[in-house]
């Protein structure tokens, strides 16, 4: 009987379910209903017939009832994300037939060993998958794992074992799915592990486990497709001739040390669709063969290593669609982008400009910030229709930004309120919201291509040359800006009264400017305002003190 998300609460709940003989009944699944309730006592308990039982999701809560010791033809238990506290129950002795349990995240608060020497030894040798994914388990030791050979699946990540990885691990033949991440494993991983030949999935990710992986570890994993190695305090010592015995999918290795080569072995992994090799001490100059071997990656992270020297010019050959290069030494110029690629993160490096006809048509995050850009920002972002966030801040942009209207939004005075124009010009719009251009040397007058952004959310131009004054219509153009800073600019003249109709404003940072006149009362109106800063211009009036932050 398959009941999930059905909507079924204690209060509507059918009494036919509660008071119908179910004595045949052998599977029940109420998942992800919101019968947020105690665990017991509860009907579905006393249906001995069953053999599938799943109540995931159920807001169920208390401790683990006792009565589970009563379905004993029970293969298949999973209780996972409720809100139980304490120890599985010890009546548990008799289920014999258990083959898959999930006690996920759920509140249990003891040992792991405890939990293990809780569950029926008679079970022992049909138990195929067990999953305790953020229990709140501790543990010294895990020496149970010999015990439990049938297993196919242990899930035990984001608990707290603090022990090292036993060497009896090798012993789980049947293993294809291991996950210890994130439990805060010591010591070195042993070399056993490389005797699981039905392994398909290793993550040990996110834990202190230290030492050196060589070959020997992976030498019988002929079968595993993702491998995750990441934050941890391991080195990879592999002879730079091995041929791994796998062929990857997935593989991390984030805060693990490569370094200083790109590891030869790599090359043959051409299957990888999701590589992680930041923060790796990789060195140098990134190798020819890594653009082509990962031509269809589709995630991949070189991030914070030294790597150096210039990008291929026209990355259009592959089918990345996250790209993070940032914090390198990478020089030169930006490439053409593939057309898959939606995030490219390239910042703190020291390239200095774009490739003539950039292009990028999915590309929705760039972030730029930190490098050495100079010029201006090239009219090919007119075609970056997918675009949300732009960050080019602390860079060497100059003259003026990209005109992406017609010629018609061209006005002889920049600072004209006259918003009809911009309605009749075009029906051109970008999708932008988060536009990010301070500590360039942007110059001209308040940028017309703002006019084309709608949707823009957070606006910083702070610290440029822009001039000239404020426009009144940028609280039509863009009238759902949350952060708008324009700190340490040229700009002068009247804060323009249309300010007032940015109702969703937080921050308005008009400081070190050489506006005049005086501070506008209604800028109390602005309720969202949590800060502004009109400082060291001319501006005269009234301080507004709105709770605990001061107008000046």
């Amino acid at each position: 009987m398959i009941l999930s998300s059905c909507g079924l609460n204690k209060s509507n709940t059918p009494t036919s379910l509660q008071h119908h003989n179910l004595t045949v009944l052998e599977e029940l699944d109420l998942s992800y209903n919101p019968l947020n309730s105690s665990a017991a006592p509860n009907w579905f308990w006393n249906v001995t017939s069953l053999k599938s039982l799943h109540l995931d999701g159920c807001e169920l809560t208390g401790v683990f009832p006792e009565e589970l010791g009563n379905l004993t033809l029970l293969e298949t238990f999973s209780i996972e994300g409720n809100n139980i506290k304490g120890m599985i129950p010890g009546t548990l002795k008799n289920m014999c037939n258990l083959r898959s349990l999930d006690f996920s995240n759920n509140n249990i608060s003891g040992d792991i060993t405890e939990v293990i020497d809780r569950l029926p030894n008679c079970s022992w040798n049909n138990l195929q998958e067990l999953s305790l994914v953020g229990a709140n388990l501790i543990g010294t030791a895990l020496p149970f794992v010999s015990t439990l050979t049938s297993l196919n699946m242990l899930d035990v990540r984001n608990n707290n074992l603090s022990s090292p990885l036993p060497v009896e691990i090798g012993a789980l033949k049947s293993l294809t799915y291991l996950d210890l991440g994130n439990s805060n494993l010591s010591g070195s991983v042993p070399v056993e592990i490389g005797a699981l030949t039905n392994l398909t999935d290793l993550y040990l990710g996110y834990n202190n486990l230290n030492g050196v992986i060589s070959e020997d570890h992976f030498v019988g994993l002929m079968n595993l497709k993702s491998l995750d190695l990441s934050d941890n305090n391991l080195e990879l010592n592999i002879d730079s001739h091995w041929v791994p015995p796998f062929n990857l999918h997935r593989a991390s290795f984030s805060s693990c040390h490569l370094g200083p080569q790109f590891p030869k072995w790599l090359q043959l992994q051409g299957s990888i669709n999701d590589l992680d090799i930041s923060n790796t001490s990789l060195v140098g100059k990134i190798p020819d063969w890594f653009w082509t071997t990962f031509s269809e990656t589709r995630y991949f992270d070189i991030s914070l290593n030294q790597l150096s020297g210039e990008l291929p010019l026209n990355l259009e050959f592959m089918s990345v669609i996250t790209l993070s290069m940032q914090s390198n030494l990478l020089t030169g110029l930006i490439p053409k982008l593939p057309k898959t690629t939606e995030v490219l993160d390239i910042s703190h490096n020291s390239l200095n400009g774009f490739v003539p006809n950039f292009q990028a048509p999915h590309l929705e995050v760039a972030i730029l910030f930190s490098n050495s850009i100079t010029g201006t920002i090239p009219t090919s972002i007119c075609r970056l229709r997918q675009l949300r966030v732009l960050d080019l801040s602390n860079n060497l942009f100059s003259v003026e930004l990209p005109n992406c209207g017609r010629k018609e939004l061209k006005q002889r005075n920049p600072s004209s309120n006259n918003f009809s124009r911009v309605n009749s010009v075009s029906s051109f719009s970008l999708k932008i919201t988060t536009l990010l251009l301070s500590n360039n040397s942007f110059s001209s007058g308040f940028p017309l291509f703002l006019r084309q952004c709608p949707s823009l959310i957070y606006l910083d131009l702070a610290q440029n040359r822009f001039t000239g004054e404020l426009p009144g219509w940028i609280s039509k153009a863009m009238p759902g800006l949350v952060m708008l800073r324009l700190r340490s600019n040229n700009l002068y003249g009247h804060i323009p009264m249309e300010m007032m109709e940015l109702h969703a404003i937080r921050i308005l940072d008009l400081s070190n400017n050489n506006f005049s006149g005086t501070i506008l009362q209604y800028l109390k109106n602005l309720k969202a305002l949590t800060g502004t800063v009109i400082a060291s211009n001319t501006v005269k009036g009234k301080c507004l003190s709105m709770g605990r932050i001061l107008y000046i």
